[in-house]
Protein backbone atom coordinates (compact mmCIF):
# COMPACT_ATOMS: atom_id res chain seq x y z
CA UNK A 1 0.00 0.00 0.00
CA UNK A 2 1.67 3.10 -0.80
CA UNK A 3 2.70 5.53 1.57
CA UNK A 4 1.37 8.34 -0.52
CA UNK A 5 -2.22 7.29 -0.79
CA UNK A 6 -2.07 6.28 2.74
CA UNK A 7 -2.08 9.88 3.86
CA UNK A 8 -3.24 11.76 0.78
CA UNK A 9 -6.91 9.84 0.47
CA UNK A 10 -7.97 10.26 4.28
CA UNK A 11 -7.22 14.00 3.91
CA UNK A 12 -9.17 14.25 0.46
CA UNK A 13 -12.11 12.59 1.52
CA UNK A 14 -12.44 14.54 4.75
CA UNK A 15 -11.99 17.81 2.70
CA UNK A 16 -14.55 16.93 0.65
CA UNK A 17 -16.78 15.98 3.93
CA UNK A 18 -16.23 19.00 5.06
CA UNK A 19 -16.84 21.19 2.29
CA UNK A 20 -20.43 19.33 2.00
CA UNK A 21 -20.60 19.96 5.61
CA UNK A 22 -20.50 24.16 4.51
CA UNK A 23 -22.80 23.37 1.43
CA UNK A 24 -25.37 21.58 4.00
CA UNK A 25 -25.61 24.80 6.62
CA UNK A 26 -26.04 26.98 3.45
CA UNK A 27 -29.22 24.68 3.32
CA UNK A 28 -28.45 22.19 -0.19
CA UNK A 29 -30.26 19.14 0.30
CA UNK A 30 -28.62 16.24 0.44
CA UNK A 31 -25.33 17.60 1.05
CA UNK A 32 -25.30 16.05 4.88
CA UNK A 33 -26.21 12.87 3.43
CA UNK A 34 -23.05 13.17 1.29
CA UNK A 35 -20.48 14.84 4.15
CA UNK A 36 -21.15 12.11 6.43
CA UNK A 37 -20.21 9.24 3.53
CA UNK A 38 -17.11 11.20 2.62
CA UNK A 39 -16.28 11.71 6.47
CA UNK A 40 -17.04 7.64 6.82
CA UNK A 41 -15.10 6.57 3.60
CA UNK A 42 -12.15 9.02 5.03
CA UNK A 43 -12.19 6.72 8.45
CA UNK A 44 -12.05 3.21 6.25
CA UNK A 45 -8.89 5.05 4.30
CA UNK A 46 -7.23 6.26 7.93
CA UNK A 47 -7.32 2.72 9.22
CA UNK A 48 -4.35 1.80 7.94
CA UNK A 49 -2.43 4.57 9.77
CA UNK A 50 -4.08 3.69 13.06
CA UNK A 51 -3.16 -0.28 12.38
CA UNK A 52 0.86 1.17 12.47
CA UNK A 53 0.26 2.59 15.86
CA UNK A 54 -1.41 0.03 17.36
CA UNK A 55 -1.26 -3.64 15.18
CA UNK A 56 -4.31 -5.64 15.68
CA UNK A 57 -6.56 -7.63 12.89
CA UNK A 58 -9.43 -5.98 14.53
CA UNK A 59 -8.68 -2.50 12.52
CA UNK A 60 -10.04 -4.69 9.60
CA UNK A 61 -13.58 -4.76 11.04
CA UNK A 62 -13.48 -1.42 11.67
CA UNK A 63 -12.34 -0.23 8.24
CA UNK A 64 -15.06 -2.26 6.63
CA UNK A 65 -17.81 -0.78 9.18
CA UNK A 66 -16.40 3.00 7.62
CA UNK A 67 -16.74 1.34 3.86
CA UNK A 68 -19.96 0.14 4.15
CA UNK A 69 -21.33 2.84 6.19
CA UNK A 70 -19.97 5.04 3.72
CA UNK A 71 -21.59 3.33 0.64
CA UNK A 72 -25.03 3.61 2.55
CA UNK A 73 -24.96 7.40 2.97
CA UNK A 74 -24.14 7.86 -0.58
CA UNK A 75 -27.13 5.88 -1.86
CA UNK A 76 -28.91 7.62 0.11
CA UNK A 77 -27.32 10.65 -1.20
CA UNK A 78 -28.09 9.97 -4.80
CA UNK A 79 -31.70 8.26 -4.04
CA UNK A 80 -32.27 11.76 -2.01
CA UNK A 81 -32.49 13.09 -5.55
CA UNK A 82 -33.71 10.82 -7.28
CA UNK A 83 -36.48 8.52 -5.19
CA UNK A 84 -35.87 9.40 -1.68
CA UNK A 85 -35.74 6.07 0.96
CA UNK A 86 -36.52 3.86 -1.68
CA UNK A 87 -35.71 0.09 -0.92
CA UNK A 88 -33.97 1.44 2.51
CA UNK A 89 -34.78 -1.79 4.20
CA UNK A 90 -32.92 -3.93 1.78
CA UNK A 91 -30.14 -1.02 1.63
CA UNK A 92 -30.23 -1.68 5.58
CA UNK A 93 -29.91 -4.88 5.25
CA UNK A 94 -27.23 -5.26 2.75
CA UNK A 95 -25.25 -2.84 4.82
CA UNK A 96 -25.81 -5.26 7.55
CA UNK A 97 -24.84 -8.30 5.50
CA UNK A 98 -21.81 -6.91 4.67
CA UNK A 99 -20.84 -5.92 8.13
CA UNK A 100 -21.26 -9.34 9.44
CA UNK A 101 -20.11 -11.21 6.90
CA UNK A 102 -16.54 -9.06 6.59
CA UNK A 103 -16.66 -9.16 10.74
CA UNK A 104 -17.09 -13.59 9.94
CA UNK A 105 -14.01 -13.41 7.72
CA UNK A 106 -11.63 -11.39 9.94
CA UNK A 107 -12.16 -13.52 12.75
CA UNK A 108 -11.36 -16.29 10.62
CA UNK A 109 -8.36 -15.04 9.26
CA UNK A 110 -10.27 -15.12 5.72
CA UNK A 111 -8.64 -11.36 4.13
CA UNK A 112 -10.19 -12.61 0.67
CA UNK A 113 -13.35 -13.03 2.13
CA UNK A 114 -13.49 -9.96 3.94
CA UNK A 115 -12.19 -8.12 1.12
CA UNK A 116 -14.63 -9.79 -1.40
CA UNK A 117 -17.79 -9.26 1.47
CA UNK A 118 -16.75 -5.40 1.47
CA UNK A 119 -16.68 -5.02 -2.16
CA UNK A 120 -19.43 -6.93 -3.14
CA UNK A 121 -21.48 -5.25 -0.33
CA UNK A 122 -20.21 -1.71 -1.44
CA UNK A 123 -21.41 -2.46 -4.98
CA UNK A 124 -24.91 -3.35 -4.06
CA UNK A 125 -25.20 -0.29 -1.86
CA UNK A 126 -24.65 2.18 -4.76
CA UNK A 127 -26.11 0.29 -7.43
CA UNK A 128 -29.56 -0.07 -5.83
CA UNK A 129 -29.72 3.76 -6.74
CA UNK A 130 -28.94 4.20 -9.92
CA UNK A 131 -31.97 1.15 -10.75
CA UNK A 132 -34.35 4.23 -9.43
CA UNK A 133 -32.84 7.14 -11.17
CA UNK A 134 -34.13 5.86 -14.80
CA UNK A 135 -35.86 8.75 -16.06
CA UNK A 136 -35.44 11.25 -12.88
CA UNK A 137 -32.37 12.60 -14.28
CA UNK A 138 -32.52 16.29 -14.56
CA UNK A 139 -29.90 17.73 -16.67
CA UNK A 140 -26.43 17.56 -16.94
CA UNK A 141 -25.36 17.52 -12.95
CA UNK A 142 -27.56 14.58 -12.83
CA UNK A 143 -25.95 13.19 -16.06
CA UNK A 144 -22.84 13.46 -14.53
CA UNK A 145 -23.17 12.31 -11.38
CA UNK A 146 -25.06 9.31 -12.43
CA UNK A 147 -21.58 8.34 -14.58
CA UNK A 148 -19.50 8.92 -11.91
CA UNK A 149 -21.89 6.59 -9.82
CA UNK A 150 -21.61 4.09 -12.42
CA UNK A 151 -17.83 4.16 -12.24
CA UNK A 152 -17.61 3.76 -8.60
CA UNK A 153 -20.40 0.35 -8.86
CA UNK A 154 -18.39 -0.91 -11.26
CA UNK A 155 -15.04 -0.23 -9.42
CA UNK A 156 -16.54 -2.24 -6.82
CA UNK A 157 -17.88 -5.01 -8.12
CA UNK A 158 -14.75 -5.69 -10.82
CA UNK A 159 -12.13 -5.34 -7.78
CA UNK A 160 -14.47 -8.01 -5.62
CA UNK A 161 -14.53 -10.24 -9.13
CA UNK A 162 -10.53 -10.41 -9.14
CA UNK A 163 -9.24 -10.99 -6.06
CA UNK A 164 -8.10 -14.34 -6.70
CA UNK A 165 -5.43 -12.21 -9.73
CA UNK A 166 -4.68 -9.04 -7.35
CA UNK A 167 -4.58 -10.33 -4.00
CA UNK A 168 -2.35 -14.09 -4.91
CA UNK A 169 -2.08 -16.15 -1.54
CA UNK A 170 1.14 -15.45 0.13
CA UNK A 171 1.13 -12.01 -0.55
CA UNK A 172 0.76 -9.27 1.89
CA UNK A 173 -2.46 -6.86 1.49
CA UNK A 174 -0.32 -3.87 2.04
CA UNK A 175 1.66 -5.29 -0.77
CA UNK A 176 -0.78 -6.56 -3.37
CA UNK A 177 -1.74 -5.08 -6.54
CA UNK A 178 -5.36 -5.36 -4.87
CA UNK A 179 -4.36 -2.11 -2.23
CA UNK A 180 -2.59 -0.22 -4.96
CA UNK A 181 -6.06 -0.74 -7.46
CA UNK A 182 -8.26 0.14 -4.38
CA UNK A 183 -6.63 2.90 -3.79
CA UNK A 184 -5.55 4.65 -7.01
CA UNK A 185 -9.27 4.13 -8.70
CA UNK A 186 -10.73 5.58 -5.14
CA UNK A 187 -8.42 8.50 -5.94
CA UNK A 188 -9.98 9.06 -9.69
CA UNK A 189 -13.63 7.84 -9.27
CA UNK A 190 -13.56 9.30 -5.99
CA UNK A 191 -12.26 12.55 -6.96
CA UNK A 192 -15.04 12.63 -9.53
CA UNK A 193 -18.00 11.43 -7.71
CA UNK A 194 -17.25 14.13 -5.17
CA UNK A 195 -17.25 17.24 -7.87
CA UNK A 196 -19.79 15.99 -9.60
CA UNK A 197 -22.07 15.82 -6.33
CA UNK A 198 -20.76 18.87 -4.61
CA UNK A 199 -21.98 20.49 -8.53
CA UNK A 200 -25.13 19.13 -8.55
CA UNK A 201 -25.64 20.59 -4.81
CA UNK A 202 -24.74 24.02 -5.33
CA UNK A 203 -26.52 24.39 -8.87
CA UNK A 204 -29.80 22.93 -6.93
CA UNK A 205 -28.82 26.01 -4.23
CA UNK A 206 -28.53 28.28 -7.07
CA UNK A 207 -31.65 27.61 -8.44
CA UNK A 208 -33.62 27.75 -5.47
CA UNK A 209 -31.92 31.12 -4.49
CA UNK A 210 -33.03 32.22 -8.13
CA UNK A 211 -36.75 31.08 -7.39
CA UNK A 212 -36.65 32.77 -4.31
CA UNK A 213 -35.25 36.14 -5.72
CA UNK A 214 -37.89 35.84 -8.30
CA UNK A 215 -41.51 34.85 -6.88
CA UNK A 216 -43.00 36.29 -3.87
CA UNK A 217 -43.41 33.27 -1.24
CA UNK A 218 -47.14 34.06 -0.12
CA UNK A 219 -49.18 34.70 -3.65
CA UNK A 220 -46.24 32.34 -5.70
CA UNK A 221 -46.32 35.00 -8.35
CA UNK A 222 -43.50 36.54 -10.18
CA UNK A 223 -42.19 39.64 -7.89
CA UNK A 224 -41.07 42.61 -9.65
CA UNK A 225 -37.28 41.23 -10.44
CA UNK A 226 -38.78 38.33 -12.03
CA UNK A 227 -41.53 39.97 -14.18
CA UNK A 228 -38.75 41.89 -15.30
CA UNK A 229 -36.78 39.13 -16.53
CA UNK A 230 -39.59 37.54 -17.97
CA UNK A 231 -40.90 40.49 -20.08
CA UNK A 232 -37.22 40.64 -20.91
CA UNK A 233 -37.29 37.08 -22.77
CA UNK A 234 -41.08 37.93 -23.74
CA UNK A 235 -39.53 41.30 -25.82
CA UNK A 236 -36.98 39.01 -27.19
CA UNK A 237 -39.72 36.58 -28.66
CA UNK A 238 -42.16 39.07 -29.09
CA UNK A 239 -46.01 39.25 -27.66
CA UNK A 240 -48.32 41.89 -26.07
CA UNK A 241 -48.53 43.71 -22.51
CA UNK A 242 -51.90 43.66 -20.99
CA UNK A 243 -52.64 45.83 -17.52
CA UNK A 244 -55.78 45.25 -15.77
CA UNK A 245 -57.39 46.99 -12.95
CA UNK A 246 -60.98 45.80 -11.57
CA UNK A 247 -63.26 48.49 -11.54
CA UNK A 248 -64.80 49.84 -8.21
CA UNK A 249 -62.87 47.32 -6.76
CA UNK A 250 -62.63 49.40 -3.60
CA UNK A 251 -66.61 49.92 -3.05
CA UNK A 252 -66.71 46.35 -3.34
CA UNK A 253 -64.56 44.71 -0.71
CA UNK A 254 -66.09 41.25 -1.54
CA UNK A 255 -64.96 40.71 -4.80
CA UNK A 256 -61.83 38.31 -5.41
CA UNK A 257 -62.14 36.20 -8.11
CA UNK A 258 -64.65 36.43 -10.52
CA UNK A 259 -65.48 39.44 -13.62
CA UNK A 260 -68.37 37.47 -14.78
CA UNK A 261 -72.29 38.61 -14.03
CA UNK A 262 -72.65 34.94 -12.89
CA UNK A 263 -70.06 35.72 -10.09
CA UNK A 264 -71.36 38.78 -9.06
CA UNK A 265 -74.87 37.68 -8.76
CA UNK A 266 -73.66 34.68 -6.79
CA UNK A 267 -71.69 37.30 -4.42
CA UNK A 268 -75.13 39.07 -3.88
CA UNK A 269 -74.02 42.15 -5.85
CA UNK A 270 -76.09 44.55 -7.14
CA UNK A 271 -74.58 45.02 -10.44
CA UNK A 272 -72.29 42.83 -12.78
CA UNK A 273 -68.61 42.92 -12.04
CA UNK A 274 -66.69 44.79 -14.94
CA UNK A 275 -63.24 45.77 -15.55
CA UNK A 276 -60.87 47.76 -17.52
CA UNK A 277 -57.89 46.76 -19.42
CA UNK A 278 -55.41 48.74 -21.02
CA UNK A 279 -53.53 46.83 -23.76
CA UNK A 280 -50.12 47.38 -25.64
CA UNK A 281 -47.44 45.88 -27.55
CA UNK A 282 -43.77 44.88 -26.67
CA UNK A 283 -41.48 46.21 -28.86
CA UNK A 284 -37.47 45.56 -29.63
CA UNK A 285 -36.97 49.56 -29.80
CA UNK A 286 -38.74 49.96 -25.83
CA UNK A 287 -35.47 51.41 -24.42
CA UNK A 288 -36.42 49.63 -21.66
CA UNK A 289 -39.93 47.49 -19.91
CA UNK A 290 -41.50 50.89 -18.03
CA UNK A 291 -42.11 52.16 -21.51
CA UNK A 292 -44.50 49.37 -22.62
CA UNK A 293 -45.99 49.53 -18.70
CA UNK A 294 -46.16 53.34 -19.33
CA UNK A 295 -48.41 52.59 -22.96
CA UNK A 296 -50.70 49.94 -20.95
CA UNK A 297 -51.31 52.15 -18.01
CA UNK A 298 -52.42 54.98 -20.50
CA UNK A 299 -54.41 52.67 -22.56
CA UNK A 300 -55.97 51.56 -18.69
CA UNK A 301 -56.83 54.88 -17.70
CA UNK A 302 -58.14 56.18 -21.26
CA UNK A 303 -60.81 53.17 -20.73
CA UNK A 304 -61.88 54.22 -17.39
CA UNK A 305 -62.32 57.86 -18.46
CA UNK A 306 -64.34 56.31 -21.41
CA UNK A 307 -67.17 54.85 -19.18
CA UNK A 308 -65.14 51.62 -17.90
CA UNK A 309 -65.87 47.90 -18.75
CA UNK A 310 -64.10 48.28 -21.95
CA UNK A 311 -60.61 47.40 -23.60
CA UNK A 312 -57.91 50.27 -24.83
CA UNK A 313 -54.96 49.30 -27.04
CA UNK A 314 -52.10 51.43 -27.09
CA UNK A 315 -49.48 50.80 -30.13
CA UNK A 316 -46.46 52.45 -30.14
CA UNK A 317 -45.25 54.23 -33.26
CA UNK A 318 -48.62 53.98 -34.59
CA UNK A 319 -52.07 55.70 -34.77
CA UNK A 320 -54.19 53.60 -32.17
CA UNK A 321 -57.10 51.10 -33.72
CA UNK A 322 -59.90 50.56 -33.05
CA UNK A 323 -61.19 47.30 -31.87
CA UNK A 324 -64.78 45.50 -30.36
CA UNK A 325 -65.13 45.29 -26.77
CA UNK A 326 -66.91 42.51 -25.47
CA UNK A 327 -70.60 44.62 -25.15
CA UNK A 328 -70.37 44.89 -28.33
CA UNK A 329 -69.41 48.65 -28.57
CA UNK A 330 -66.68 49.54 -30.54
CA UNK A 331 -63.87 51.25 -28.54
CA UNK A 332 -61.14 53.55 -29.88
CA UNK A 333 -57.97 53.99 -27.65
Amino acid sequence: MGENFAFFLPIMMASFGVAFLIVWGWGARGAGWWSGAFFSVAGGFAVPAAFQALPTDLWGIVADLFFATGFLLFSQALLDRWRRNWMLRLRLFIWGGSVALCGLAVLNGNVPLELVSSDFGCFLLISLPLIAARGRLRGWPDRALYAAAVLVSLDNLVRGSTISFTLPSGVPFRDSDYAFLMQALACMFGLFLALSALAACVLDLIVRYRHDAHVDPLSGLLNRRGFDEAVARLRRKGGSLIACDIDHFKVAEAVRLHFVEQAAARLGLPQPLTASFGLTSLHQADPSIHDAIARADSALYEAKEKGRNRVCVRRALATPDAIPATNGQLLRA
